[in-house]
């Protein structure tokens, strides 16, 4: 426990798809970049999930996905983040629009105060919907029809999630009704500007790509990548791109407003994201079941409160690190059930030591230790050969090597990746939870098939 008099206040900013290279960049994102430059900035930190259902379980309760019944349904057992700030006596409240991690599949647990925004679209949602239920996805009608109904949804300016400026302010709201409260404050926001499908303002984009030829790559890049020119893949960086710093700026607006209100001396803000994109790399797109690095390399940023300036750590960290981390900075006891390990001493310039990772779920499983990576395809397909079960990788370079090469290392791997697995108890994962069909419109436009 912590003496809450004395405790530091907490914000999570949790950006969905920003991969780390771009997060790097001071020409796409200028204020993180520039936060950074007062706190800490891990640089090779992993998500452990390809996706957001694989990878907020270590976010938000120190624990796998493949563990506790797996993604379906976040059991009440697990040792929720949330539920230790608030048995710690802070204020805790939850801000995202994200489907994925929506009250019905347990993510409140432990928020006194938990917003998950529903689809704002209406009629148009409506209208994707009829489409989709339908109509055949390769047909050539379903295909126009998708195209011309996200034409009318960006020249609307309507989305399929609650877009960083109005989760701002919801989250200031939150602030402000308690600004005569004496308790410290858990306050975690979860922004989806940088996710699929990408339609920055045009004042964030470097180039000029029409609005109609937006939503074409766009929709060639859920329906059928493979038929994407190298053409078609500039503009989509571009618009990626434009997307990051967009969320920049905003993200400095959240900030800079928690600062005005005088409350940064007593705050530590931790930035990350979830998990990463690819943009043809590995004949691949978005963030598909993988064991990649565009997949998993993400960034995390920790400034402020305790933080020390202008540090950057080299050793290999994970994001299941993070709960046990945020305890640590506000002082609280770190909960035995937290699979990863306190980050704190690296904030405070005492050192950490490299961590072994475990990445991914039972579909695409892979485990990392001092540089080398091997992958287990378990269920999905390898993307350039099929009967490739197994796929060893030097994390710094971008082809396999061959795995006849390294078999004591590829042994010892994977006795350790079965072990995760019978941990996991794979033949008893729970069901995921019914949707209803506002959720199911949301995830389709969102990518998920």
């Amino acid at each position: 426990m912590c003496d809450v008099a004395m405790a530091t206040n907490v914000v999570l900013l949790t950006i969905d798809s920003l991969r780390a290279d771009h997060a790097a960049d001071s020409e796409l994102m200028p204020t993180l970049n520039e936060y950074a430059g007062t706190g800490v900035r891990f640089t090779d930190a992993h998500a452990n999930g390809y996706s957001t259902p694989v990878s907020f379980p270590t976010i938000l309760t120190g624990t796998y996905a493949s563990h506790y019944g797996g993604d379906g349904f976040m059991t009440d057992e697990r040792p929720f983040l949330a539920r230790v700030f608030d048995r710690a006596g802070y204020d805790t409240a939850g801000f995202h629009t994200n489907p994925h991690l929506r009250a019905e599949k347990n993510y409140n647990v432990g928020f006194d105060s938990y917003n998950d925004f529903e689809d704002e679209a209406g009629e148009l949602s409506r209208l994707r919907y009829l489409i989709t239920q339908n109509l055949d996805s390769d047909s050539k009608l379903y295909k126009l029809l998708k195209r011309i109904y996200h034409l009318f949804r960006t020249s609307s300016g309507s989305r399929d999630y609650t877009p960083a400026p109005a989760l701002n302010q919801r989250a200031l709201t939150w602030l402000d009704s308690r600004r005569n409260e004496k308790t410290p404050f858990f306050l975690w926001t979860h922004y989806m500007d940088v996710h699929y499908p990408f339609y920055p303002p045009d004042q964030f984009l470097n180039k000029d790509i029409s609005q109609s030829r937006a939503v074409s790559i766009n929709g060639r890049m859920h329906e059928d990548d493979a038929k994407l020119t190298d053409d078609e893949i500039a503009d989509l960086r571009a618009l990626y791109r434009g997307e990051v710093r967009y969320m920049d700026h905003h993200l400095g607006e959240l900030v800079e407003e928690v600062r005005d209100r005088r409350l940064d001396e007593d705050t530590v803000f931790v930035v990350t994201s979830d998990h990463g994109e690819l943009f043809g790399e590995h004949g691949l797109f978005g963030h598909p079941p993988a064991g990649y690095d565009e997949n998993f390399h993400v960034p995390l940023v920790v400034f402020e409160a305790g933080a020390t300036e202008g540090v950057k750590i080299s050793e290999t960290v994970s994001l299941v690190d993070l709960p046990p981390t945020l305890a640590d900075l506000a002082g609280m006891d770190i909960e035995t059930a937290w699979e990863g390990l306190s980050l704190g001493p690296a904030v405070r310039s005492e050192g950490i030591e490299s961590r072994d990772l475990f990445l991914g779920d039972k579909d695409v499983l892979a485990y990392q230790s001092e540089g080398w990576r091997l992958v287990w395809w378990r269920t999905q397909d390898h993307p350039r050969d099929p009967d490739r079960e197994w796929e060893l990788l030097r994390v710094d370079e971008p082809e396999s090597v061959p795995l006849a090469d390294h078999q004591s290392r590829v042994s010892e791997y994977r006795s350790r990746m079965e072990a995760f697995l019978d941990r996991a108890e794979a033949d008893n994962y729970l069901e995921e939870p019914e949707v209803d069909e506002s959720t199911e419109e949301r995830l389709e436009a969102l990518g998920y098939k």
